[in-house]
């Protein structure tokens, strides 16, 4: 009872306390805390819609003159500064990087994408002199959060660090104005203004609290932060019971599983031995996100945020259908790269992201099973190789074939570059001296051919009751063969068999439909022989006889080009396409033996030569035939090639 009577003394005094401080004169602490409200909006929650996939830091970094104690007598941090936000980059490792510098205003603004342009953002960083007279600062920040965009492709991070307090003339620039600029910011963007030295004002107080974005610290003089303490992170996890984290150990931990909720669960309520550790259960799609949230690094800052991206269920799969393709390019050339979509692969929305150099498109029609990459070199350095990857509507990213690139083929000598009249004569000289033997009878001269590999021997093609393909070779080795679900395809192309080139199928609801036969090709089922339109059911094995074992040479380094090949004439450049990608050759003066250039014995005897701005077709091999893509008249030797020529082997099937 007496216990009881304690208690409700106790509780009649609190409430006395509370109504006397409720009802007293001290708005300052109501002003205090009313700008607390607007932290909901980075409070520990997934966001909704597509999540970033990549990072990006922004330094906002005054260079006046007092950075380097000109004015104030302070100690020069300047050096110091700048060690800070290079070891940030170089511990936190964004994707991108903006370096925004002021003081009367915005200094420059200049980008980087890393790790291809480290060496420009150290050389960059190290070049950077405070020098300026004012401190600008509202109006520089609003300016450099303005042109910032692209929200839901990068976490961005952005730091403003000054040791001045605005003192911009012009009172319309005010700190909540500066904040408001950053409209394309996404859910995990954070900017932290980072006070060397210096006081942050209350209006600016106020306007930080109010974003639901930034935070402020102000540091005593002389004081540099370590930057790595500031702004979210995201990681893919491959191993759940172990994830590098960047808060120090012991800090306490929060999970937000979203979807994922049941499944997954924190192991361990704060960081041990640098990492976080989760407990995974069922299964879950792969890149399934969660968020991992800690406390504020600063007092009233805002929580800090990992978003997780677990990658421990199966991947999306495709099949790529051409991995034969060539992906050393030259400047100019293209590849196109195909795959086939299991069911379900989720391309709605899918996007390209390429690497500088690169150009490139999707090509996919909405709810087919058929995705193609089209890549193109445009500033690509010879040997350097990038790889470029596809991001899902949901923010991740899948990687593709890397992409290298080469040394222009067939540049000319240094006297027909440095001295164009000099060309023009030694050009007009040895078309003189070669074109007795262009008129010489063509069946007088036999062309010299490069040796021709063995091609592998196919006895037969096998139809499974799963609707694939396979071929059957000597001594009963099978090889799957990929090939598209619902589109025609050839299957010595798909293969990369030369002598089953113009073998045509095609996928329908009542088996695999035979489109077209060469006409030195036997395909039987049993003792019967198959005609084109014929329908082959699931679990047939086919005969195949070759009447001729290589219809056509090996086409050496244009084979992953594919079939039909054209020659397209852009000036003394030559252009060598198929239906997966196109190579380059720059003609140099003299003769050029395709066949030599590309190591390709199929084109081996087929010569090209330069006419003032055009290119000669200078000789043509037996068996070889070129036609005008335009109307289809034969080419001889002595006429200038066509903006468009196609490729022809006389005898073989010719039209893939």
């Amino acid at each position: 009872m007496r216990r009881a009577v304690l208690t409700l003394t106790v509780l009649l005094v609190s409430g006395l306390c509370s109504q006397a401080q409720t009802t007293g004169a001290q708005p300052s602490v109501t002003l205090k805390r009313v700008p607390a409200a607007p932290r909901s909006a980075a409070t520990c929650a997934l966001p909704t819609g597509p999540l970033p996939s990549q990072t990006r830091a922004v330094f906002i970094l005054d260079t006046s003159g007092s950075m380097r104690g000109i004015g104030d007598g302070r100690e020069d941090i300047f050096g110091r500064v700048k060690a800070a936000v290079n070891a940030y980059v170089r511990v936190q490792r964004p994707d991108r990087v903006e370096l925004v510098t002021f003081d009367s205003g915005l200094r420059q603004r200049r980008s980087y994408t890393l790790p291809a342009d480290t060496g420009r953002w150290k050389t960059d960083l190290a070049a950077l002199r405070a020098d300026g007279r004012n401190t600008y600062l509202y109006r520089s920040v609003a300016q450099a959060l303005a042109p910032l965009d692209t929200a839901g492709q990068y976490a961005t991070t952005v730091f403003v660090l000054t040791d001045g307090i605005d003192n911009d003339p012009n009172p319309a620039y005010t700190a909540a104005r500066a904040l408001a600029a950053f409209q394309a910011r996404g859910p995990l963007d954070t900017l932290s203004y980072i006070a060397l030295g210096a006081g942050i004002p209350p209006e600016a107080q106020r306007a930080l609290a109010a974003s639901g974005y930034a935070q402020g610290l102000s540091l005593p003089v002389g004081r540099v932060p370590t930057l790595a303490d500031f702004g979210n992170a995201l990681i893919s996890v491959a191993d759940p019971a172990r994830i590098p984290v960047p808060f120090p150990n012991g800090t306490p931990l929060t999970l937000v599983p979203g979807a994922a909720a049941g499944r997954v669960r924190l192991a361990a309520g704060q960081v041990q031995e640098g990492a976080a550790r989760l407990n995974v259960t069922g299964h879950l799609p792969y890149g399934t996100p969660v968020l991992l949230c800690a406390p504020p690094s600063i007092p009233g800052g805002l929580p800090r945020r990992a978003l997780l991206r677990l990658n421990v269920g199966a991947a999306p799969s495709w099949l790529w259908l051409n991995p034969g393709a060539d992906r050393g390019l030259r400047v100019g050339e293209t590849v196109t790269l195909r795959y086939r979509l299991a069911p379900g692969f989720p391309a709605a929305g899918l996007a390209l992201r390429l690497p500088p150099g690169l150009t490139g498109e999707l090509l996919w029609q909405a709810g087919g099973r058929e995705l193609a990459v089209r890549l193109t070199n445009t500033a690509l350095a010879a040997g350097r190789s990038v790889a470029p990857s596809l991001v899902f509507a949901d923010g991740q990213t899948r990687p593709l074939p890397a992409v290298t690139g080469r040394r222009p083929a067939g540049v000319g000598s240094l006297a027909a570059w440095l001295f164009p009249p000099l060309a023009v004569l030694l050009v007009l000289g040895l078309l003189g001296a070669a074109w007795p033997a262009l008129r010489r009878r063509r069946s007088r001269r036999v062309p010299s051919r490069l040796p021709t590999p063995a091609v592998p021997a196919v006895e037969g093609v096998q139809y499974r009751e799963d609707r694939t393909l396979a071929l059957v070779g000597t001594g009963g080795r099978v090889t799957a063969v990929s090939t598209p679900l619902g589109a025609p395809f050839d299957l010595g192309l798909l293969a990369r068999v030369p002598h089953l080139s113009g073998l045509r199928f095609q996928q329908d609801r009542d088996g695999l439909r035979v489109l077209r036969l060469p006409a030195d090709l036997e395909v039987r089922q049993g003792d019967r022989l198959l005609h084109e339109d014929d329908v082959i059911l699931p679990g047939t094995l086919l005969d195949v006889a070759v009447a001729r074992p290589a219809r056509q040479p090996p086409l050496g380094t244009l084979v992953g080009l594919g079939l039909p090949l054209r020659l397209r004439a852009k000036g003394v450049t030559l252009h060598v396409t198929g239906p997966y990608g196109d190579h380059v050759l720059t003609l140099r003066p003299g003769i050029t033996d395709l066949g030599v250039a590309f190591g390709a014995p199929a084109l081996s005897g087929l010569k090209l030569t330069i006419s003032g701005p055009h290119i000669l077709l200078a000789d043509l091999p037996r068996g070889l035939q070129l036609r005008r893509a335009a109307d289809q008249a034969e080419l001889r030797p002595g006429t200038y090639l066509p903006p468009e020529a196609q490729l022809e082997w006389i005898g073989g099937d010719s039209e893939r």
